[in-house]
């Protein structure tokens, strides 16, 4: 005697969307805006103990500060983005445009993964900054062209991280893939007026 078969109950919710490029660099510019201003007021705190010196000159006499100064600015990042990340999964320029942040299977994200994401987030903007330093120092090298053609290769490495989603399959950053992580968006819930 068979038992009868009752058949599963269909979700009405599709899987979460994935967000697109303009998406993602919009809120990453918000994120970027808000850093910028945190790591200025965190140079602000330094300066007092620098009096009559620019930074560079600072760091020239005293070694080892400015290690420890980049370090910190580091810890400073890591703190914003994964105290956003591991309580709700949402900085505020994701918040702006409706994003979260999540693990592959949908739950949300610990510190360590966050440590994970945070560190493959840095990659393309460290590439930025070794990129304008080949700019920068093309000029006063007997090799200029080659320094050149070295931050050319460069830029377009950090042009692709950043569009990379557009062509991924499954609309995953480096990052995302990296950190075993995902960006989705948010449905709005529209409220039902009542008549």
């Amino acid at each position: 005697m068979s038992t009868p078969h009752t058949p599963e109950p269909i979700s009405d919710s599709p899987a979460p969307a994935s967000p697109g490029v303009f998406r993602r660099l919009a809120s990453g510019f918000y994120d970027l805006l808000i850093m910028l201003a945190l790591c200025m007021m965190a140079t602000l705190l330094v300066m007092p103990f620098a009096p009559g010196y620019t930074l560079e000159a600072f760091y020239a006499h005293h070694t080892g500060v400015k290690l420890m100064y980049q370090v910190g600015l580091l810890a400073l990042g890591y703190a914003f983005f994964a105290g956003f990340w591991t309580h709700g999964g949402q900085t505020l320029g994701m918040r702006t445009w409706s994003l979260q942040l999540v693990r592959m299977d949908g739950t949300h994200l610990g510190w360590y993964r966050a440590l994970i994401r945070y560190l493959t987030l840095l990659i393309p903007w460290l590439l930025l900054l070794l990129g304008c330093e080949f700019l920068i120092n093309a000029g006063g090298q007997p090799h200029r062209n080659l320094y050149t053609m070295t931050a050319i290769g460069i830029f377009m490495l950090v042009i692709a991280a950043f569009v990379w989603p557009a062509f991924d399959p499954h609309h995953l950053a480096w990052n995302d893939r990296l950190s075993g992580t995902r960006m989705v968006v948010l449905r709005e819930t529209r409220k039902i007026k009542q008549t």
